[in-house]
């Protein structure tokens, strides 16, 4: 316990210092820091080059791959220095200085349907941010979240969620929470590009869909509360454009497959949520979350974090998919 305290001691006495960094040095400072991780932690350096492998494969060089690799880390340094930072000083009065929302409409559309919106967002960019919809003239928000194990980052982090009027749902039973919620024209976020786990009983859901040509366990939330509730799905990304400066792009509503076959319209909904998670990650690569295991525990690619040659282990997967 004492130790959580120390860390949030040292957290909010990083925020406070934040306060007083002008934005474009949180540049330099995020550079320097990202490459700094990049180089210290060899572990999380050799989980990126290898999702890096499974997305591009011999598209880019191994050069080209590296350069990605540790760019990665100090865009991750820079959301984490400008959420900070901007967690200071933007208000209702000047949040539009810093935050550009694009597809508003697609959200306000939805909204009128008033049958609940489900935003699916992904770790990518600085996805923090999108708590700033909250000065829209807007229905209530539902965030599901999982509890830190820091009680006092967790106190801190709830604050906030209340504050923007936002209700926090834990991932376990998180579906049959957030289907009530979706019930009252509530907007649930929820994020969806990590690999899933656990049992449909536990309320943690994945499917085995393709995943940049990968079958992968993929979170399958989303596609189910609209199936229940005919909510709508709506792709929302956060993308940084400079220092201080983001853009929020809400994409249109998913267009969903309903047949009788509920298996295979949740199988077909969630690759086509896959999918533009996919040209995303391409169009900015830098900005998504390299960092976490997404192809684990696949069979036939089990040593692919392990593998001191990934490439040739995921062509010559995929090769052995194709003849079948």
């Amino acid at each position: 316990m004492l130790k959580s305290f120390l860390l949030y001691l040292i957290f909010r006495s990083f925020l406070l210092v934040m306060y007083f960094v002008p934005l474009r040095l949180n540049v330099m400072l995020g550079r320097l820091i990202g490459r700094i991780y990049y180089l210290i932690d060899r572990r999380r350096r050799r989980i990126i080059k290898v999702n890096i492998s499974v997305v591009f494969g011999r598209e880019l060089n191994s050069k080209k791959r590296k350069i990605l690799a540790w760019q990665s880390c100090e865009y991750l340094a820079m959301h984490i220095l400008d959420f900070l930072k901007l967690h200071r000083i933007v208000n209702p009065d000047n949040y539009h200085k810093f935050i550009e929302i694009r597809g508003l409409s697609n959200l306000m559309k939805s909204i009128e349907r008033g049958k609940g919106t489900i935003g699916v967002m992904g770790h990518f960019g600085n996805l923090f941010l999108v708590r700033y919809l909250c000065y829209l003239d807007i229905p209530p928000r539902a965030v599901v979240i999982r509890e830190l194990d820091n009680p006092y980052l967790e106190r801190f982090i709830g604050s906030l969620f209340k504050a923007h009027d936002a209700t926090m749902v834990r991932p376990d039973g998180a579906i049959k929470r957030v289907q009530h919620l979706l019930l009252q024209n509530v907007i649930a976020v929820t994020l969806a590009d990590q690999k899933a786990g656990g049992s449909p009983r536990g309320g943690r859901h994945g499917i085995v869909v393709d995943f940049f040509g990968i079958p992968s366990q993929t979170h399958v939330t989303a596609p189910l509360l609209a199936r229940r509730t005919g909510a709508s799905i709506i792709p929302v990304f956060v993308i940084r454009e400079g220092p201080g400066r983001y853009r929020i792009e809400i994409n249109e509503p998913l267009k969903l497959t309903r047949t009788a076959d509920e298996a295979g319209d949740l199988r077909k909904n969630t690759r086509k949520l896959n999918e533009i998670f996919e040209d995303y990650i391409r169009r900015y690569p830098h900005q998504w979350f390299w960092l976490h295991r997404r192809w684990k525990d696949i069979p036939g690619l089990e040593d692919l974090y392990d593998t001191n040659n990934p490439l040739e282990l995921i062509e010559n997967f995929r090769r052995g998919v194709g003849r079948r």
